[in-house]
């Protein structure tokens, strides 16, 4: 099984002026082990559920998909957010590079994927080109089952089905909420098959529920062994936790005001910006949760190595110093290859060298240069990027968020400075309910033609 290392040498005091002394994780220790008993208690209320999803059975999602997965040649997941960004991060993780692009047979007969989440036309009308009516499943995910989004994708999709298709019912599967909102009771009154999403997992939280887990299961990927990995972050992996929630906590008080997440490896190009959804939107809070402002958060930065280290590592090492790096390495590249520099004497250098070892020096010699320049890193370690260690990195970072959220009193589950937003759009297109919202929106938004040129 893939292990998984933490690496703060280059966060810490020995190695960096102003870096986190033993003294200091110590005390920002116990600031974590406060947030990760009232992250217990919640769990323990039945609040919050995301630490018990690799108890999830998966012995009825797996018999579903094997009477439905060699029947289409596509799979359109529609959803938005954490109902988007999760798969999208488990696609991009370990299905192939140009997988879509693969034929039928090298893809081992399972389908294309694409992903419907925003509402820009040209991305929807460019799926369903592609796309064939009868040879296409529909996964429509959307917790509340409000979401506006979501709901007008999938419009386009059922009419799409409507006019091709003998039997909606073969090609639609729903993901929400077991027992409320208008998706549940679409899908009950049309006798859709549905997996359910407990009111206790946050959409952001939710990619090991069947969020993640439907679409994956579909893709022929091994959802067990991701659980399996998830798992072992809860059971083994408290120590990590609790270290990099002190590290960050510590230079968060610092003024480290962006936390930038750079995988060396573009298979987890995804997993970034899943990361950003996760950290911004979990700790980016005006007040606690008594009522006392506190304005915290971070904001979350995705770069990718090697190729941000030709451009934003300028930035990093000569901008403001307001930045932690955090890195995650692959000890194993798949599909590995040396190369050969003869096609020009000047490249003889290269000869026998295989990229991934380029890649992991890319890596070591950007740590370096950013501990010149005096700017934090955090490493984080897999020996291969696989369902297992991709299962350990989102638990480990579903656990580290709301530790840090939790330690200061903020919700880290809640997101109210997101719904404002949502709701001035429901009254810009008179949804019922939302006339005051439609009255306040047309009260704000007044702009002067002076200002626009």
């Amino acid at each position: 099984m893939a292990k998984l290392i933490c690496d703060y040498n280059f966060a810490a005091s020995k190695n960096i002026l102003g870096g986190i002394s033993e003294e200091d994780l110590a005390v920002y220790k116990k600031k974590a082990e406060l947030g990760y008993e009232r992250l217990l208690k919640m769990v323990e209320e039945g609040s919050v559920g995301f630490p018990k999803l690799p108890e999830y059975d998966t012995t009825e999602l797996k018999d579903f998909a094997k009477d439905v997965k060699t029947n289409y040649n596509d799979l359109i997941v529609v959803g938005i957010g954490g109902s988007a960004l999760g798969i999208e991060a488990v696609v991009n993780a370990i299905l192939p590079y140009g997988y879509n692009a693969m034929s039928y047979t090298d893809r081992g007969c399972l389908p294309r994927v694409w992903v419907a989440d925003n509402v820009d036309p040209s991305k929807i009308q460019s799926i369903l080109k592609i796309c064939t009516p009868d040879d296409t499943l529909a996964v429509v995910i959307s917790k509340s089952g409000n979401t506006v989004e979501t709901a007008e994708n999938y419009s386009l999709i059922y009419s799409w089905f409507k006019s091709k298709v003998q039997d909606m019912k073969k090609h639609i599967v729903v993901v929400t909420d077991p027992d409320k909102g208008p998706l549940r009771e679409y899908a009950n009154n049309n006798g859709l098959r549905s997996f359910p999403i407990h009111s206790s997992i946050g959409g952001r939280f939710s990619v090991m529920s069947p969020v993640g887990l439907v679409p994956a299961v579909f893709l022929g990927i091994d959802i067990d062994k991701m659980l399996q990995g998830a798992d072992s972050i809860t059971k083994d992996g408290l120590e990590q936790v609790l270290t990099l929630s002190a590290i960050y906590l510590y230079y968060m008080d610092k003024g480290k005001s962006i936390n930038v997440l750079m995988p060396y490896s573009s298979r987890l190009d995804k997993f970034a910006e899943w990361f950003c959804q996760l950290w911004g939107e979990s700790l980016g809070k005006k007040y606690t949760m008594d009522g006392q402002e506190i304005t915290f958060g971070t904001t979350p930065v995705r770069t990718v190595g090697a190729i941000d280290q030709h451009s934003q590592i300028q930035l990093f090492r000569e901008g403001p110093l307001d930045k932690v790096v955090t890195f995650i390495s692959l000890e194993t590249h798949d599909n590995d290859v040396s190369v050969k520099g003869d096609f020009y004497e000047a490249f003889n250098y290269l000869n026998g060298l295989h990229l991934g070892k380029l890649l992991n020096s890319e890596l070591k010699a950007t740590e370096a240069a950013l501990l010149t320049s005096k700017v934090p890193s955090v490493k984080i370690g897999v020996n291969i990027l696989d369902e297992y260690s991709l299962g350990q990195l989102f638990m480990l970072f579903q656990y580290i968020v709301p530790i840090i959220g939790l330690s200061v009193n903020i919700n880290p589950f809640d997101q109210p400075g997101v719904e404002e937003a949502k709701e001035y759009a429901y009254g810009m297109m008179n949804r019922a309910g939302f006339e005051n919202k439609k009255t306040q929106f047309e009260s704000i938004y007044q702009k002067d033609d002076a200002f626009i040129i």
